[in-house]
């Protein structure tokens, strides 16, 4: 049994910054200092894009453009940014052009809540 809908967040919606509306999506300038925009990475995985992929030239080229390693991943206290400046904050270029790595707390269901939807499910009623 599904919980009630609560009309809030929509799962389909990017997490980008700035809301991650689709205006947001085709309004960037397509620069960033890492030479994958967040809207490209966006376009290539919501919904699954192999040709998105290829254009940017395969995960090699991917992980070259973000500086990441794909045997390691980040370095562990990152503080070069793109343009080769010392920034005293780790990864403070990367949460400048992609945001910081939360995701939106989890609307909760009361049991009350619940109770109620299962009590109006018609699949649970002898009486249909």
């Amino acid at each position: 049994m599904a919980p009630p809908a609560t009309g809030g967040s929509n799962e389909r919606t990017p997490l980008l910054p700035g809301g991650g509306s689709s205006t947001a999506l085709h309004s960037s300038s397509g620069s960033s200092p890492f030479g994958v925009t967040p809207q490209q990475l966006t376009q290539m995985l919501d919904p699954k894009d192999p040709d998105s992929l290829r254009e940017l030239g395969g995960p090699d080229s991917i992980c070259k453009a973000l500086m990441v390693d794909p045997k390691v991943g980040l370095k562990q206290r990152e503080q070069i940014g793109a343009n080769g400046q010392y920034h005293s904050e780790p990864f403070q270029v990367r949460r400048e052009v992609f945001g910081r790595n939360t995701l939106p707390t989890a609307h909760e269901v009361t049991f009350l809540q619940l109770l109620v939807a299962a009590y109006n499910d018609r699949t649970l009623s002898k009486y249909n």
